[in-house]
């Protein structure tokens, strides 16, 4: 036995630690209140993963899950007790949509407009399905809001999926979003939201039965696949048994259908619906046979993370050293946001023994720097800090001792006084928001013109806002 054992260990240092699998997540986003028999695709996708052995990660509309209760579908509600439930905002493509409510000029009449839709979505999800089911959101199309994360992230709902797209070419409808270039792609917390990436180098949609089209080769896709460390593939359910979109019938760009009397979609012929199903349940058996994937969901995705790690004084020095080399989201010995840090520097500088992250700001103004050298005192930074809101977005300047300097202008002179104690500290003009290095798609988004908004929304503020969330970005 002794000598199998010293076997076993020799065999595993010379093979090293066994390659972390690709976590897989099958995201249905669930829509289609126009016509009941999308309910019908509801049902039996739901039951197709339930019998293979797979939770699915149903995103759906508030207002659908209302009508599935007027419907009397009792059968779809009994099919997804199985699954994980999220939300896909309260109309989805009906105008304003969530992306529309949120390019406003003032962010306070946005957030209370968004908040109100948003809350009655989820309340139309808790009477469907039951309380508190509501794990995760997802916005429509390519509507991706910081007022619609601020607010889901107010109402108890952290995860987010569908504001990252992988293999998006720029330009393009989703051109990358909330994705980190490269390879290993996975989930990133980006202003209180863990954003897990959409897939578009394998959509489930491509197994649908069309002319001339073969089914996808399975073992091509799941090669390329294998590349990344969390994917979620994903799918219309209403498209199994529709041909079109049913809101590009009635929403696209404007409102064209009276409210209840809408255009519905044409009907997919039964037996390319049967086609399409085979395809989804071999595809489904093909990965769970494949080692290199572990399929997973929102829920259990949830549970896997980490506790938040404390900041105390003890790790200032590092935290310094390593925002001095390249002013980012921090990832050793933790987990931290630049947000979190300024958090943290702030209330040591008050006193605290310790910070515990919690929610974090950005900014709603780019924020301003020095523009030449000066020198501020430890004395005026602790009355500065004093006075700051943390429970707010930060200023785009800060008042220290008469003088407005910059909140990267601050962070730094306050970790310099934490480390090392100094009375003084020279302030040199330096960037203030960061490098959008690990996002960039972030940096160069607008989605004007590119989906089904009217032709009135501009994106004026809508990404700019999201830009100056970069503090709050931190990878784990």
């Amino acid at each position: 036995m002794k000598k199998i054992l010293l076997g076993m260990m020799a065999w595993a240092l010379l093979v090293g630690p066994a390659a972390a699998k690709t976590k897989i997540m099958f995201l249905f986003d669930t829509e289609d209140y126009t016509c009941d028999r999308s309910n019908d695709a509801i049902r039996d996708i739901a039951n197709l993963l339930k019998s293979e052995g797979v939770r699915g990660n149903f995103n759906i509309v508030g207002f659908l899950a209302t009508r599935i209760l007027e419907l009397g579908r009792q059968d779809v509600v009994e099919a997804l007790k199985y699954h994980v439930i999220g939300s896909q905002t309260l109309y989805h493509t009906r105008h304003p949509d969530i992306a529309e409510l949120g390019d406003d000029p003032s962010y306070e009449r946005a957030y209370r407009r968004t908040l109100a839709d948003e809350a009655k979505a989820l309340g139309m999800l808790d009477a469907a399905f039951g309380e508190g089911r509501c794990v995760f959101w997802c916005p429509p199309g390519n509507s991706v809001s910081a007022v619609a994360m601020d607010v889901y992230s107010d109402l108890g709902v952290w995860f987010s999926a569908g504001c990252g797209m992988t293999s998006a070419n720029a330009g393009s409808l989703y051109a990358g979003m909330l994705v980190r270039p490269g390879n290993e792609v996975g989930g990133l917390w980006y202003f209180n939201q863990y954003h897990a990436p959409y897939s578009l180098e394998f959509h489930l949609e491509s197994m649908l039965p069309r002319e001339g089209r073969p089914c996808p080769d399975f073992d091509k896709a799941l090669d390329q696949l294998a590349k990344r460390d969390l994917l979620c593939l994903y799918m219309h359910p209403h498209m199994a048994v529709k041909t079109k979109h049913w809101d590009s019938l009635n929403y696209k760009k404007g409102n064209w259908a009276k409210w209840r009397e809408w255009n519905v979609a044409p009907d997919r012929s039964a037996a390319d619906t049967a086609v399409y199903y085979e395809r989804l349940r071999a595809f489904i058996r093909r990965m769970k046979a494949d080692e290199r994937f572990e399929i997973t969901d929102m829920e259990a995705l949830k549970a896997s993370l980490k506790p938040r790690v404390a900041i105390t004084p003890a790790a200032v020095p590092t935290i310094r050293q390593a925002l001095l080399r390249d002013f980012n989201c921090i990832r050793t010995p933790a987990s931290w946001s630049v947000a979190d840090v300024f958090q943290a520097a702030v209330r040591l500088l008050r006193g605290e023994k310790e910070y515990v992250p919690g929610k974090t700001y950005g900014f709603l103004a780019r924020p301003k720097g020095v523009t030449e050298p000066c020198v501020v005192s430890a004395a005026d930074l602790r009355a500065a800090a004093a006075k700051l809101d943390l429970s707010t977005f930060l200023p785009a300047e800060i008042s220290v001792g008469g003088r407005q300097i910059g909140p990267a202008d601050f962070l730094f002179a306050a970790l310099e006084v934490l480390d090392t104690g100094t009375a003084e500290v020279k302030v040199t003009p330096c960037e203030q928001l960061g490098s959008f290095k690990e996002v960039p798609g972030v940096e160069t988004m607008n989605i004007s013109g590119k989906w089904s908004h009217e032709p009135t929304f501009k994106d004026q503020y809508l990404s700019e806002r999201l830009r100056l969330q970069l503090w709050t970005l931190r990878i784990e």
